[in-house]
């Protein structure tokens, strides 16, 4: 009788604490194999040696149109309509296990928050830039769940909503009022790791400010983004001259037999995060595109627009075409306009597993004259 009783006040108890918090375990692993070509030349801006690109490989790949990760997140009800939030999420290359954004523990995101359905809720921690989370909710689910990052990854522009994250980052989004909400945050240094960038002084540390509007409500979803960032004082005096700008414009409409998103950006004075060659890897001391970087008198002016439609039960078809137009010989040692077109198939197997094929198609890859890239990746997705 004792247990029974026991048993009985355990599941009371156990109930009234679900009712009031929760932690859910919850990830994505996006595995497949893929062939990737770049064939061009690339001139190092700063020593004018001219190196020639002409590879290809064939291979496993990892995040195709998802980065595989791994989470807790979990919500907290304080009463009178307050509560407390957190995330934690590691990403992870899934051809081997290792932790990827610089080999940080919980590198996608570590956040901790309050939130109110009446203020809104503020975050703290390093997680997502405004542009990134606003530019990727134009696609939603019509768009494969994930063929965005094929938009946004195989194409060179829109860099600053290119999945970048700040560490110390404080962000505020207000309530939604009638589908329209805002944001605006706040990096005390934006990426730890950069010892050149990154000191005990507040000015000796690379600060970012990000901020954004947003429309979502039924068919219609529109958004306008701004983005700076702040040079250290520990970099050379060209670059802390510098103060790199973007401005992101765009939307998406729901056609219920197809879906359509379109959007502009226009960088300044710099460049927010990196595009690497296909697959990885490095040619010479050629890698793609950098982060973080400060030139003045830099600019660009970007442009997409994607399609989206279900194919069937269980498929969706994406296709996109992506423009990114600069006078980058200070970043990459090209300055040619950059195309990229993309196409996407998935088929749903269930709701939490599904197969893709992509393909993509670059000319004047990393805005290096003539420079061409091919990919073509197959593989699974699952989610838990």
């Amino acid at each position: 009788m004792k247990k029974i009783l026991f048993a009985a006040a355990a599941t009371a108890l156990s109930g009234a604490a679900s009712a009031q918090s929760s932690v859910t375990l919850y990830g994505l692993i996006d595995t497949g194999i893929g062939y990737a070509n770049v064939d061009g030349r690339y001139t190092d801006p700063a020593t004018g040696r001219s190196t020639r690109i002409d590879n290809s490989r064939i291979g496993s790949t990892t995040g195709t149109t998802a980065g595989s990760r791994w989470g807790l997140r979990g919500k907290e009800d304080l009463g009178d309509g307050l509560y407390a939030v957190f995330q934690l999420e590691s990403g992870f290359d899934s051809r081997n296990g290792s932790s990827l954004q610089s080999n940080r523990l919980f590198g996608r995101e570590a956040t901790v928050g309050l939130g109110s359905a009446d203020w809104g809720e503020i975050r703290l921690g390093r997680q997502y830039n405004i542009a990134a989370r606003y530019f990727s909710g134009m696609f939603g689910s019509s768009f494969g769940g994930g063929f965005n990052q094929l938009s946004t990854g195989a194409g060179l522009g829109f860099s600053s909503a290119y999945y970048v994250r700040y560490d110390n980052l404080v962000v505020y989004e207000t309530p939604s009022l009638g589908g329209l909400k805002a944001a605006v945050g706040y990096a005390f240094n934006a990426d730890d790791r950069r010892t050149a960038q990154t000191g005990f002084a507040t000015a000796d540390n690379t600060r970012a400010i990000t901020a954004g509007v947003r429309y979502d409500n039924g068919p219609l979803m529109g958004f306008a983004t701004y983005d700076q960032l702040n040079a250290s004082n520990k970099l050379p005096q060209s670059q802390v001259d510098a103060t790199p700008r973007s401005y992101i414009v765009g939307g998406s409409y729901d056609f219920e037999v197809f879906k359509v998103a379109l959007a502009y950006n226009r960088i300044t004075d710099g460049w927010f995060a990196g595009k690497s060659l296909p697959n990885g890897g490095s040619i010479g001391a050629f890698t793609g595109t950098p982060s973080y970087a400060f030139a003045k008198g830099f600019r660009s002016n970007s442009y997409m627009l994607a399609l989206a439609a279900p194919v069937g039960k269980s498929g969706g078809a994406f296709a996109s075409w992506q423009r990114a137009d600069a006078n980058s010989k200070q970043l990459t040692g090209g300055d040619s306009a950059s195309n990229t077109y993309s196409l996407g198939y998935n088929y749903n197997l269930s709701k939490r597993t599904d197969l893709y094929a992509v393909a993509s198609y670059t000319t004047n890859w990393a805005f290096l004259d003539n420079a061409k890239a091919t990919e073509v990746n197959m593989g699974i997705r699952h989610r838990f």
